[in-house]
C-alpha cells in the first residue's frame, strides 16, 4: 500500500478474466500511452510514470533544438533528426496547438512498406487517437507530430473521432498550414538545387 499525502489513489479489483492488467508493466504502458503528457504527476507504486513534456503546447521561443529533436525521436521512433518542423498555435476557427515534423528519411522510398499516419490527436494533452488517419489526408502520412485541440471533447469516442465535425475542420486547417509550410520550404531549397 502506497499512501500519498496529496492526490488521489486508485485501487482496482479485477475479475479473473482481466488478470493481464495486474502486471505493473502493462499498467505503465497504458498510462504512458494515454496520459504521458498531462500536467499533474502520475505515479505507479511510487515511481513517476508520465515523464515527457507536451512541447507542442509550449511557446516555440521557449524550446531549444535539442528538445525538439528529442521529442521527434520519441514520437517518430527515429534515430535521425528531422528535415524541418512546423510548430504553431491557432485560435480561429479552432483552438489548435500543433507540432509537425518532416522526416529526413523516406521509408517508403527505400522499400520499407507503406507508412502509417504519423500524427497523434490529443485533447488537453490526453491522447484521443494515436497515429490518426483522420486529421491529415493520406498523402501527408509521412508527417510526424502531435495536434492538441481543447475544442475536442474528452468524451469523443476514440474509435469514432472521424465522425466529429470538429475533426473535419481541424483537418482542413492543418492541411492548409502544412501545404503553406512545404511551399515555403520549396522556395527556400529550390534555388540551391542543381540539375
Amino acid at each position: 500500500d502506497i499512501k500519498q499525502d496529496r492526490g488521489t489513489s486508485i485501487v482496482i479489483h479485477l475479475k479473473d478474466d482481466f488478470i493481464e492488467y495486474i502486471d505493473e508493466k502493462r499498467i505503465e504502458s497504458i498510462l504512458k500511452k494515454y496520459s504521458n503528457f498531462v500536467n499533474f504527476p502520475i505515479s505507479l507504486n511510487g515511481a513517476k510514470v508520465n515523464t515527457m513534456e507536451a512541447i507542442w503546447s509550449m511557446d516555440p521561443k521557449d524550446i531549444d533544438d535539442e528538445k525538439y529533436s528529442a521529442f521527434y525521436k520519441y514520437i517518430a521512433h527515429a534515430y535521425d533528426d528531422p528535415l524541418d518542423r512546423l510548430h504553431f498555435r491557432a485560435d480561429a476557427p479552432l483552438e489548435i496547438k500543433a507540432l509537425f515534423y518532416i522526416p529526413s528519411f523516406h521509408m517508403e522510398k527505400h522499400g520499407m512498406g507503406r507508412m502509417d499516419p504519423g500524427v497523434s490527436l490529443y485533447s488537453r494533452k490526453v491522447l484521443i487517437e494515436a497515429k490518426s488517419p483522420d486529421i491529415l489526408p493520406e498523402w501527408l502520412r509521412f508527417i510526424k507530430g502531435a495536434v492538441d485541440s481543447e475544442d475536442l471533447p474528452l468524451s469523443i469516442s476514440r474509435e469514432k473521432a472521424q465522425d466529429s465535425m470538429i475533426v473535419s475542420k481541424l483537418r482542413k486547417v492543418l492541411t492548409r498550414k502544412i501545404i503553406n509550410h512545404l511551399t515555403k520550404m520549396a522556395r527556400y531549397v529550390a534555388p540551391g538545387i542543381s540539375s
